[in-house]
């Protein structure tokens, strides 16, 4: 006689949690840091927000471990403290992190995270991590952005007086504008609620802005658009 299969509940459940439509799923923002004390030693951070801005979890650490490992590490365990399927939008400053994580990450999967180096196979640089990054992302559907910035005034902040740049006598003229009469104050619109993302940088970077390229793809401007905005 023939034994009749029993079913796999923990297949059904995966499948379940598979088959489960990502509009659902939690929304979170990751920011990723790291400081190098020395070439071989520094710390990593990482914080969790939810969507509406909203501290979820906070942790640092200092370890053993050039820069580009130190960020991995802030990313696992960010990743790894996320339960369930989630939309993580990813925010780091380190360029090895993002661009390994949209270019080479595909390439490191297939060849099972080895490179053949002068005829021996070798694992890639910090692949331990990689793995781990990878598993996560098997789970989240993650988003990473590259933030940089760069100094482009060494002038010092001061009171905010406007200066004007004629000079009388060897001495800079300064002007304090006074206060515009008859300014409206900023009010909430009506049906706008408390909580949620309130400033257009948070919309923006948690995919809710239509500045994103699927809805930039649904319409093509033109010039009256342009006039009209």
């Amino acid at each position: 006689m023939n034994a009749i299969p029993t079913p796999d509940h923990a297949s059904d459940d995966r499948l379940a949690n598979d088959s489960k439509p990502i509009d659902a799923c939690a929304e979170y923002l990751l920011v990723c840091q790291a400081q190098s004390i020395e070439l071989n030693q520094g710390s990593w951070r990482f914080t969790l927000e939810s969507a509406d801005g909203e501290l979820v979890l906070e942790a640092s650490d200092d370890e053993i471990g050039d820069l580009n490992r130190l960020t991995l590490l802030a990313t696992v365990r960010g990743l790894e403290s996320i339960e369930g399927a989630s939309r993580v939008t990813l925010l780091s400053t380190n360029r090895y992190l993002i661009r390994s994580l949209s270019d080479s990450l595909p390439r490191w999967r297939e060849n099972n995270f080895v490179w053949e180096h002068f005829g021996r196979r070798i694992d890639v640089q910090h692949a331990d991590l990689w793995r781990r990054v990878d598993r996560a992302l098997s789970i989240h559907r993650v988003e990473a952005c590259l933030v940089s910035s760069r100094l482009v005034s060494n002038v010092e902040p001061t009171a905010p007086v406007r200066r004007d740049l004629e000079t009388s006598g060897g001495q800079l003229n300064l002007r304090i504008d006074k206060g515009h009469a008859g300014v409206p104050s900023r009010t909430r619109q009506a049906g706008q609620s408390n909580g949620g993302p309130k400033d257009q940088l948070r919309r923006w970077l948690m995919g809710t802005a239509e500045t994103s390229e699927a809805a930039t793809a649904r319409r093509r401007f033109s010039a009256a658009d342009l006039c009209s905005s």
